[in-house]
């Protein structure tokens, strides 16, 4: 999607010296910034779910008990077991 942006002066100045320190392209720059945001907002709303906070609660038990696989092939042995 192509667009049009327009800034105000000082921004415009903030985010060329941060495109020119990090050494990216103005584009890219923006493109990170939108990600974090986009990011940041998906935090927002999985910290404000309860049964995602639930989720992520048991996950990290479930892990402390050393009941996790990692890996492909771990995680595909596991699956066949289900399947049984």
């Amino acid at each position: 999607m192509a667009m049009t942006l327009r800034l105000p002066p000082e921004v415009e100045d903030q985010l060329k010296q941060v495109a020119q320190i990090e050494h990216r392209s103005v584009q890219q720059t923006v493109l990170v910034a939108i990600e974090e945001y986009l990011s940041v907002r998906e935090i927002a709303e999985i910290l404000a779910d309860p049964a995602a906070l639930r989720g992520l609660a048991e996950a990290r038990e479930s892990e402390h008990a050393g009941d996790v696989v990692y890996g492909t092939e771990a995680a595909r042995a596991l699956l066949a077991e289900r399947k049984r």
